[in-house]
């Protein structure tokens, strides 16, 4: 197995590394703009694979480095997550698939507070034709919905957060046959928004 020395050496040659320490040319300084505040209770934004990755193994990768430094732990991290299986990287994509969703979905229903909102630039949101076709969902967001009044029934104390998390284990531990059933939903579902989308280009209605 290379050694710790080994693999920083050769990390060098890697035009981009997928970390936080990724080393960039110094630019020119510029004004810095006011920072916006930010509400604490914001949905955590989703993270990548590689992020997920890097939270999950850095402080066995610590642990086995014990004389790297910050920038080099970053490095010896990327090095292991470029090399993962095509099985393993799968597994940390579908977690970063099921973040992202559970981000969007915490989103839909997020309101900032007043005061962050008169210090925050005004953003024009494009106006949404009522016309337009509903766009499809994944099979996870399919399944959430038929099954998240049920979830909230038996767990009564969960905060929201918790209620996405039951569903996205218990969406992980669905059987083959269960979870192609969810699958093929949200493959009709992608062709009928397909096709109505289509309608709606042509007609602007469906």
């Amino acid at each position: 197995m290379p050694t710790a020395a080994a693999i920083l050496s050769s990390s060098d040659e890697i035009d981009h590394l997928e970390s936080e320490d990724e080393v960039v040319a110094p630019k020119p300084k510029r004004q810095r703009k006011p920072k916006k505040k930010k509400d604490p209770n914001a949905p955590k934004r989703n993270q990548s694979a590689f992020f997920l990755y890097s939270n999950a193994n850095r402080n066995r990768v610590k642990a086995e480095n014990v004389d790297a430094k910050f920038g080099d732990i970053a490095k010896l991290i990327s090095v292991e997550f470029k090399a993962l299986s095509d099985g393993e990287r799968a597994k940390w994509d579908k977690l970063a698939a099921e973040d992202k969703e559970r981000y969007q979905r915490e989103m839909e229903d997020y309101e900032p507070p007043s005061d962050l909102e008169d210090d925050a630039p005004k953003k024009r949101k494009a106006k949404k034709d009522p016309n337009a076709p509903k766009r499809n969902q994944s099979a996870f967001f399919l399944y959430s919905n038929a099954t998240r009044s049920d979830v909230k029934e038996a767990n009564p104390e969960a905060k929201f957060g918790d209620i996405a998390k039951i569903i996205s284990t218990h969406f992980k531990a669905l059987p083959a046959e269960e979870r192609a059933y969810w699958d093929n939903k949200a493959v009709e579902d992608k062709a009928r928004y397909q096709q109505q989308l289509q309608s709606y280009k042509e007609t602007g209605h469906f």
